[in-house]
């Protein structure tokens, strides 16, 4: 009876056994395809990955700035391409030869040529031109899943990549090319000065490539009457030029020209969501997003602190007539190494400093009001989660002011009237109008400030651009006499640099940094 009884319960055990070992395989099969999939899935996302760089190196800037057709197939066929590289296949339709129309569009679909992969390509992404995103699917067949009925499993990955931007080192550009206007012109009221950047160590071998002044079309600076422009750097003029009152490294004059310049195809950020309200009296707190009414900054006993980040005015205005302005925590210039710094913390999106964003009927301006001038001081971020870093002012194609003359940017502040413990204008990072909307497109007006600081460290582009003296520093202008060997090391003999207001200083670590021809946007 006992034996009996053992051997039933060795019976069971097996049968328990048996059991447990089917579900156990069961599981480590389910596992291997999981881990099949696992590691697909990387292989999957490094194509979109490739895919989409390869891509966006065909929206970089060549003869036209603003995307076309042929840029749209070109990208869509290259990012198709080298994705299924990626998963060592090629497509169904072949190279990139136009006439298959199989890459036309600004949203396609193309099967890989062997495997059961697809790539989906939009151009442009997210209403940004320059992006391009791509998603690869591959349906991996299982092994072991399909014993319950799961044959494949279909792994997605998504991947966004920028164009690069054509980077020079610019000071000033105006880069209209149209008509007869002026894109950049120099308005003689009192001695200013640009300077890219090398402090005069360039003054006997000029750079070509340094922070250069350009004017795509006429350059005017009339017959001395009144100032001269300082230009520390080198001058290239495309079309006409009237360079009387322009003088380079302080005592050379100018007679150059080049080909016309394409105009650089800088991203804006992505518009963000609506801004929360200011707060606070003492100092009023500005926080970023999108703007549906007027910013005016008036009274000069406040303190107006702008937290780090994207600010996207939609068809209104920003305005400083009074009061300290900044993104420091304190409203007084913070540096670092190389120059102006918040000492805020970056914004939630990791952007770093702050940008202002105009998009429809909108427009900046900083003007003195009646005997003072207020006192601004702002960082352009060194990272901005979305669009070209480095930019503290960027005017979008899609603003609607008209030129010529329509002026979206302009600071005149009067720095003489700065009021006690305040400081002069001084933006640190790049100003950007892409606005050309009418005739030879709009026009930024900067003014100096100070004759100690630059009233922008970074480029100043648009289409037209108007540098003004700002009263500073008038009086009569000392001409230099160099010897006869003045490039010797050190100034050469007679050398004077000019008292002059400040306008524009070229710095790399303020204006757009290179990222390649391509880069992803996580």
């Amino acid at each position: 009876m006992l034996i009996q009884l053992h051997r039933g319960k060795k019976a069971q055990s097996l049968v328990i056994v048996a059991l447990s070992a089917t579900a156990l395989f069961g599981i480590i099969a389910l596992g291997l395809d999981a881990g099949r999939l696992y590691f697909q899935r990387r292989d999957v996302q490094n194509a979109a990955d490739a895919g989409a760089l390869a891509g966006a190196q065909e929206l970089t800037a060549g003869a036209s700035v603003n995307l076309t057709a042929s840029m749209i197939r070109q990208a869509n066929c290259e990012a198709s391409v080298y994705a299924l590289q990626g998963l060592i296949d090629t497509p169904r339709d072949g190279d990139c030869n136009p006439a298959s129309g199989a890459y036309n569009g600004s949203g396609i679909t193309e099967p890989a040529a062997h495997i059961p992969a697809t790539v989906q390509v939009w151009v442009p992404s997210r209403n940004n031109q320059n992006e391009i995103h791509v998603r690869v699917t591959y349906n991996v067949p299982l092994t072991f899943a399909a014993v319950l009925g799961f044959t494949s499993s279909a792994v997605v990955a998504d991947a966004y990549a920028h164009g690069g931007f054509v980077n020079k080192t610019y000071t000033i550009f105006g880069f209209d090319a149209g008509g007869n206007g002026n894109s950049v012109n120099f308005d003689q009221n009192g001695n200013v000065q640009i300077d890219d950047g090398l402090n005069g160590t360039d003054i006997c071998n000029p750079s070509p490539t340094q922070g250069r002044l350009v004017s795509n079309a006429k350059w005017h600076a009339p017959n001395p009457g009144g100032g001269w422009n300082n230009l520390n750097g080198q001058f290239f003029y495309s079309q006409a030029a009237d360079t009387h009152a322009l003088v380079t490294y302080w005592y050379n004059n100018v007679a150059t020209s080049q080909p016309v310049e394409q105009t650089p195809n800088y991203e804006p950020p992505l518009k963000p969501a609506d801004a929360l309200p200011p707060s606070g009296i003492n100092p009023v707190v500005y926080h970023p997003g999108t703007y549906h009414s007027n910013i005016n900054l008036t009274n000069n006993n406040v303190r107006y602190e702008f937290e780090n980040g994207i600010y996207y005015f939609d068809n209104v205005n920003f305005n400083i007539t009074g009061g300290t302005v900044s993104n420091t925590s304190n409203g007084q210039p913070k540096f670092g190494a190389y120059g102006g710094v918040t000492d805020l913390p970056p914004a939630p999106d990791g952007t770093n400093g702050v940008v202002f964003v105009f998009d429809g009927n909108s427009s900046f301006s900083a003007t003195t009001s009646g005997n003072t001038s207020p006192s601004v001081f702002f960082a352009a971020p060194s990272f901005v989660s979305s669009g070209t870093d480095s930019i503290a002012f960027f005017i979008k194609t899609t603003d609607t002011i008209s030129g010529p003359n329509g002026s979206p940017w302009s600071e005149t502040i009067d720095g003489t009237k700065a009021p006690a413990g305040g400081y002069p204008f001084q933006i640190w990072g790049s100003i950007f109008d892409a606005d050309t909307n009418g005739s030879h497109g709009t026009v930024v007006t900067v003014q100096a400030v100070s004759t100690s600081v630059y009233a922008v460290t970074g480029e100043v582009v648009a289409p037209q651009v108007d540098l003004d003296g700002g009263n500073l520093a008038n009086g009569a202008y000392i001409a230099s006499t160099p010897g006869s060997s003045p490039c010797n090391p050190g100034p050469p003999p007679g050398y004077r640099q000019n008292l002059a207001g400040y306008i524009d200083q070229f710095n790399p670590h303020y204006v757009p940094h290179f990222r390649g021809l391509a880069y992803l946007v996580k």
